[in-house]
């Protein structure tokens, strides 16, 4: 072989393992694989590309295929390697490997979660850090601290500003002093109250278990008597709405009734006021003669009773009353 075509051989060769090198370096792939396509959607990709690795637990599982914007956000296309299937709690994050390195896509899920993500579902995402924005929160919270000390300064460059500080401070030295000797004036009583928390906590671990055991068995011996007495008690409870209904009936009729024989009082009401009347002037008449017979017992045997009035014109009377005055009996004299 001549020197030009160990050349050329050597060249072809070096060009090959250079291809190769750089296939190995920046994930490469000659052939066509099959993926699981996601999508996920962010606020800010913060500097994420094409390319990019997508990690999950640390692992690499694929890589940003596509990014476009889709109404205002940043829509993020993850070829998944084939293998993989993602929770349906996966959420994702940009996060960055140092201060300048290369931005990663992070998969992260709940442990346990089994139930797969449902087809052409958005993953959604978590806000990521960049160091941008955390050196701005840094100098927004240096710039509040420089205005607080500004302030601090103002308010204490005269005299009355530093008097009133001493008096502050002086103020919260007192108030120390105040309190230290209060709990050594109470010292003692502190002590008994502790250790009256301590016997009474020492009493409930001794006494607690028996109460809950005492408690448990009432519950165990509740619950037995419920089930024993179960038929008895759905017996009661079916048997309630026909005693209410009983009951109901009942009282209808005792209405009902007692309407019946308030009418009847009513219609009859001219008969039972001339009745009671004439019980009435029977009854007096009767202790009339009753009066006469033990004052003179001989005069029934020699004269005959004396009839005072005549029925017909008592009778008469009484129903006049009736129909004038609404009442029975003799009307009041007036004085």
């Amino acid at each position: 072989m001549n020197p030009h075509a160990r050349l050329g051989a050597f060249v072809l060769i070096a060009l090959l393992l250079l291809a190769f090198a750089t296939g190995k370096v920046g994930d490469i792939t000659w052939s066509k694989q099959e993926t699981n396509i996601v999508r996920a959607e962010f606020d800010d990709i913060l500097g994420l590309d094409l390319q990019s690795p997508v990690r999950m637990s640390g692992v690499k599982v694929g890589v940003v295929q596509e990014i476009s914007l889709s109404d205002g956000k940043a829509l993020v296309t993850i070829a998944l390697n084939p293998d993989v299937k993602l929770p349906a709690s996966t959420r994702a994050s940009i996060i960055g490997r140092g201060l300048v390195g290369e931005k990663n896509l992070a998969l992260t899920a709940n442990p346990g979660d089994t139930e797969p993500l449902p087809d052409g579902a958005i993953i959604p995402s978590d806000p990521g850090g960049d160091i941008n924005s955390f050196i701005a929160k840094a100098s927004s919270i240096t710039d509040d601290i420089q205005s607080l000390t500004r302030a601090l300064s103002s308010g204490m460059g005269d005299g009355e500003g530093k008097q009133n500080l001493q008096q502050m401070i002086k103020n919260s030295g007192q108030a120390a002093e105040d309190l230290a000797a209060m709990i050594r004036e109470n010292r003692q009583q502190l002590r008994s109250t502790t250790e009256s928390m301590h016997r009474t906590m020492r009493t409930l671990e001794v006494e607690l278990p028996a109460v809950l055991k005492e408690l448990r068995q009432a519950s165990r011996n509740i619950n037995q008597l419920v089930s024993t007495h179960r038929n008895d008690l759905d017996t009661f409870v079916s048997e309630l709405p026909k005693a209410a209904k009983a009951g109901r009936t009942f009282f209808e009729k005792g209405a009902e009734t007692t309407e019946l024989l308030n009418n009847s009082l009513i219609d009859n009401r001219e008969n039972l006021y001339r009745t009671l009347f004439e019980l009435r002037k029977a009854s007096e008449n009767l202790e009339a003669f009753s009066s006469d017979i033990r004052r003179n017992p001989w005069k029934l045997m020699k004269e005959k009773p004396e009839i005072k009035a005549d029925r017909r014109a008592r009778q008469e009377k009484m129903e006049e009353m009736l129909m004038t005055t609404g009442r029975m009996g003799i009307a009041p004299t007036h004085k």
